[in-house]
Formats: C-alpha cells, structure tokens, sequence
C-alpha cells in the first residue's frame, strides 16, 4: 500500500478506525510517520494509544472523554472495595480512570457496567467477525443484527418487513442447535 500522505513511498503503518458503521484507514510511510510531532523517531511504537488519539483526534472523542470523566466522577463508592489479585481499590480506579489489572473488570464489574454503558452507550461489540469464528457465533451475530433491524422496521411501521424478518430469525435460531 502506498502512503496517504505522501504518495510515493510504501505505507508501514495502518491504522484503522471503526466508529458505528463508518471505517475510516490511514496508511502512513515510517518517513511520513517520522515528521509527525506525535511520532518519536527513536522509539517508533511508545505510546500506541497518544498516537491513535491525535491522528483521529475529532468531536466525537472530546465528548467520548467527556462522558468518560463525568461518569467516573459520578461513581459513587460507599464501600471501597479492592481487587483480590492486584489490590486497586474503587478509590485509585476513580482518581487514575483505569483498572489496575484485567481482574479488575470482574472484580468492578457491578460498579463499572453502568458506567460503560453510560460512556459507550452499548455493551455489545458491532464489529466484524474473524473468519475462523465457530459458525454458532456467527449465527449468533446475525441474529443480534436481524434483531437490531426488526426494531428499527417496527419503529418504522414496516411491519411486513419486521414479519419476514422474524421469520428469518426462527429459521436460524433453529440453525443453531443443529
């Protein structure tokens, strides 16, 4: 692939964003990438995360960071609990805005689940799946999107495609388990 920016040189860097349904990719050359105030010329990869936010820097992350600081400061900790495994309590997961470790998530997961679903609005991934996903998932996946539109349909008043639909829905319900 050839770089965005520059147009000549072979891109080294691909970066892709999926936001709702849009994907946006931005395929950088290392010199291009190097000329980037964001980009250390001696360690190329620190700080993944810095990097990502400035190239996709919009709008959307500003309220994304917003909703994300205003629902942890409204956490409310009336028995400061820690993690079992890595000792983080609820109290230092406010103040630094992260887990201290991946047990954290189990640990929290009362506390956190409404405030992630405050942030991202959503629990479920609306992603692509892998291909060498297990057929089960996939049908899984087709089910919670033929569920998602039949709402949608409905709220429409497009019952008769709401019906087919359903239908199709019954039918691979029944895939399942065959």
């Amino acid at each position: 692939m050839i770089c965005d920016f520059c147009k000549k040189n072979i891109a080294t860097v691909h970066l892709i964003r999926v936001q709702n349904d849009n994907v946006e990719k931005v395929n950088i050359c290392l010199e291009c990438a190097k000329d980037f105030s964001f980009f250390s010329e001696n360690d190329f990869y620190e700080d993944l995360n810095k990097i990502l936010y400035r190239i996709f820097q919009s709008d959307g992350d500003r309220v994304y960071e917003h909703k994300s600081k205003k629902a942890l400061k409204n956490l409310n900790i009336k028995k400061n609990r820690s993690c079992s495994f890595c000792s983080m309590d609820l109290k230092k997961i406010k103040k630094l805005g992260r887990m201290g470790c991946p047990h954290c998530y189990n640990e929290f997961k009362s506390v956190l689940l409404p405030i992630i679903k405050t942030i991202h609005e959503d629990m479920e991934y609306r992603g692509k799946i892998p291909e060498n996903t297990s057929r089960q998932v996939k049908l899984e996946k087709s089910i919670s999107d033929l569920k998602n539109r039949i709402k949608n349909e409905i709220f429409v008043e497009n019952f008769e495609e709401a019906a087919r639909i359903r239908d199709k829905i019954r039918q691979l319900e029944k895939n399942i388990y065959e």
